[in-house]
């Protein structure tokens, strides 16, 4: 991998996939929707949960990747990582999907638990952390643990799971949105003890730009408390929103947490803000996230969701022009 597309330790977005009125991809609206928040100073994810990844065909899929790419490269950000979902039902597709991305431009992917034979492998955890393996041996780019109970039909890995996968070369860390810091801090503990670094620094200096196995939980409303017990950053879909304000928080927590009593305080008040608007858009949903972006950024960013999500409803629409008016409000001041 090119040393200039390496993962950072820091704050970044899961997009979500813009579409037409008659649910086509609005490539054009997702290409500037990726420019407006790498100049952001977040780092991308494209196709996970937010991106509505399992709802699109494989060329599809090919194609978002392509545009993303050529996104970055054209507006000052060749030397960006991109980290694709390619989560699929089983290990050999998983491994297809995540050749076509890399082949496609992505430089790291990002695989959930493959959830739709929970009743039967939900127990076999043998069988879960061997999907996992297969991936790891497989895939030409490192790969990201994607653990997600409520997008894997429940089923959620544990910290002793978690840490044993990490010692795959090809395993460069975990996404926690189970919303358990205490679970993330202890694989954090784990991956930087000295065992492990001495077994694994090598490889994830070639992976990430700190030589860092990468802790991130998937909400940006604990951020903070996050940063204090461990963890590297975050991916957390209300940067699709408010992007600016979340890279605030990460870097005045950074500076807090190193002793500036000023800067912790200035973190407090921002993870106020945006505890606030992270639970408002996860009660607002991807179709409220997308209306986020048509009602404040520029129409057309968002669009509909495709079925079975639902549609937009009055109740979404007024938590995103009432709940969050303040939010983005201070977000234009940055």
């Amino acid at each position: 991998m090119s040393a200039s597309r390496l993962w950072a330790n820091g704050v970044s977005v899961p997009l979500v996939t813009a579409m037409n009125a008659d649910e086509s991809i609005n490539y054009d609206a997702l290409a500037k929707q990726t420019v407006r928040l790498a100049k952001a100073g977040m780092g991308i994810v494209l196709l996970g949960t937010n991106g509505e990844a399992s709802h699109l065909s494989p060329e599809e899929r090919k194609k978002a990747t392509v545009v993303v790419r050529e996104a970055l490269d054209k507006n000052g950000f060749k030397d960006a990582p991109l980290l694709v979902g390619t989560g699929s039902g089983s290990a050999e597709t998983t491994i297809t999907v995540t050749k076509e991305a890399a082949e496609a431009g992505a430089t790291h992917a990002i695989v959930i638990t493959p959830g739709y034979f929970s009743f039967a492998m939900g127990r076999d955890r043998k069988a879960i952390k061997d999907f996992f393996y297969k991936v790891f041996d497989n895939s030409p780019i490192p790969i990201m643990i994607y653990n997600f109970p409520g997008a894997a039909a429940g089923i959620d890995l544990n910290s002793d799971e978690i840490n044993e996968l990490a010692n795959h070369p090809n395993c460069f860390g975990v996404k926690l949105t189970c919303a358990m810091i205490g679970k993330g801090h202890r694989i954090a503990q784990y991956t930087q003890s000295e065992e492990f670094v001495a077994k694994r620094s090598q490889a994830l200096k070639a992976q990430t730009v700190t030589g860092q196995f990468q802790v991130l939980p998937g909400f940006s409303e604990s951020t903070l408390p996050a940063l204090l017990s461990r963890h590297t950053g975050c991916i957390t879909g209300t940067g699709n929103a408010i992007p600016k304000t979340i890279r605030n928080l990460y870097e005045k927590s950074l500076a807090g947490l190193q002793g500036d009593a000023k800067a912790l305080a200035e973190a407090l008040e921002l993870q106020d803000r945006v505890a606030a608007a992270d639970w408002a858009i996860v009660k607002a949903g991807i179709p409220g996230t997308k209306y986020f972006l048509d009602h404040y950024v520029e129409k057309g960013w968002g669009g509909p969701a495709r079925l079975p999500i639902g549609g937009l409803t009055d109740d979404v629409k007024k938590l995103i022009e009432v709940d969050l008016k303040e939010a983005w409000e201070y977000e234009q001041t940055l």
